[in-house]
């Protein structure tokens, strides 16, 4: 993938000229967000909050995919809660949870059916709502479940209580403290601060308690080996996909970046990179202005990974780097800033479908991702007869010399979006990005392209 190229262009469909800007107040003129992609988004649209004008109240406010405010959100796409209700929030598809513990219906609209009094001994910050639409916390010493009505789940532990294992408490003290970040089924994943056991992330059974002990090295994921240099310290890991525990690394010394893989079973994945780890440039310079790369961020895309920078003015760029290990270009530069998001206060950066998302300060700015697509021989395979329009629009056409069963177009990390079997499909739903298009035969054979929507 050496000659790869990445275009990053400012998404003018977007607010205005590409960006949102949401009124601040004062000194706290920025959106006070809580920088986890599954709080940020609802679906397509976004959800941010900050302070009213009389900071005692915090103000959400939820927009469309283009911007624009929801209007079937509160009172034009905005609700306020009192402020020390809603310092950090979680949010989820169906309903958000604040930190004393109120649930908000999808509308904006409390949820009067919901009782709050049981919940209110757990820690608030650390609560996820699972896919059956119960709600899951922890503590220092224990997990607890709730049902979707804020009641104990009585099928869980005793009484909706779970009493953890010693090893994966919490120090009342302050001397390790602990965030999860993702589950998946009974399974939760765990950052500690500071390190413990061989990584900083562990994999624990909400089940039992206990470390899954069959993950990585006694429950704790590798997340790095003897080609990262011993002084390198890890600053951060994002989960690499939605669909499993697979996470992306991050680690840095005073020269360079590494990043390595951690694969489902917590061991270090060897295929990326040289043996399994990518070395990349911590500084990168453009038109005579330096820009350093943290360590506090990271985003996967497909099979890429975007790392940010920043320079002394507080001018936020991007570079790019391939599973591989090679520098992939962006809009044929290494590295590439991204026009109109200086920041004062802070930012944060995500990765959402095809889009760059940055918040900066009291700003949404998006940005749209466009891989290099196939060639024409690629897309034009005379071996399979099968011809597909490339790039496509609203509509995407197939034509094959024998009979099609079925056609899938899945996004880059394999959700399929649209599913059908006339050789005509409707693709109006898909965002501007690279799709896979998948052809099934009725003779079994299966023809996979790459596409692109513009």
């Amino acid at each position: 993938m050496a000659n790869a190229q990445v275009t990053i262009t400012k998404d003018n469909s977007f607010g205005t000229n590409g960006t949102v800007t949401i009124p601040g107040v004062g000194s706290n003129n920025y959106p006070l967000l809580i920088p986890n992609i599954h709080s940020t988004f609802q679906g397509n649209k976004i959800f941010v909050s900050y302070p009213s004008a009389t900071s005692s109240e915090t103000q959400f406010i939820r927009l469309n995919s283009d911007g624009s405010p929801d209007n079937t959100f509160g009172t034009n796409g905005n609700i306020l809660i009192p402020y020390f209700e809603a310092y950090y929030f979680y949010a989820n598809n169906d309903f958000f949870l604040t930190t004393g513990n109120k649930k908000y219906l999808s509308d904006g609209q409390p949820d009067t059916s919901f009782s709050e009094a049981a919940m209110q001994a757990t820690n608030w910050q650390y609560k996820i709502g699972l896919s059956d639409g119960k709600i899951f916390f922890r503590d220092d010493t224990g997990f607890y479940k709730f049902l979707s009505d804020g009641t104990p789940d009585s099928s869980y532990g005793t009484n909706g209580a779970m009493a953890i294992n010693a090893a994966v408490a919490g120090d009342p003290n302050g001397n390790s403290t602990y965030e999860f970040f993702f589950n998946k089924g009974n399974a939760l994943y765990e950052y500690i601060y500071p390190s413990a056991g061989q990584s900083n992330i562990r994999k624990v059974d909400i089940n039992t308690g206990n470390l899954d002990a069959s993950y990585g090295q006694g429950g704790y994921a590798q997340i790095t080996n003897s080609n990262v240099p011993s002084g390198a310290s890890h600053g951060y890991s994002v989960q690499a996909s939605q669909n499993d525990g697979s996470m992306i690394n991050i680690l840095n010394d005073s020269n360079n970046i590494y990043f390595t893989k951690t694969n489902t079973q917590g061991n270090l994945d060897l295929s990326i990179g040289a043996n399994g780890v990518i070395t990349g440039s911590k500084s990168f310079s453009y038109n005579g202005s330096s820009y350093e790369v943290g360590d506090d961020q990271l985003l996967p895309y497909s099979n890429l990974l975007f790392v940010p920078a920043e320079n002394s003015a507080q001018e936020l760029g991007i570079a790019c780097y391939s599973l591989t290990g090679n520098n992939v270009t962006i809009n044929n530069n290494t590295f590439y800033p991204l026009a109109g998001t200086s920041f004062t206060s802070q930012r944060y950066v995500f990765v959402k479908d095809n889009y760059i998302y940055v918040i900066h300060d009291n700003n949404i700015s998006r940005f749209v991702i466009q891989q290099q697509v196939l060639s024409a021989k690629e897309i034009s395979d005379k071996n399979t007869n099968v011809h597909v329009t490339n790039p496509f629009k609203d509509t995407i056409s197939i034509h094959a010399d024998e009979p099609v069963k079925e056609i899938e177009i899945a996004d880059m990390n394999g959700k399929i979006l649209v599913k059908g079997k006339a050789l005509s499909l409707d693709t109006s739903s898909l965002l501007i990005g690279t799709y896979f298009i998948k052809i099934h035969m009725e003779s079994g054979k299966v023809v996979s392209k790459k596409v692109l929507k513009n």
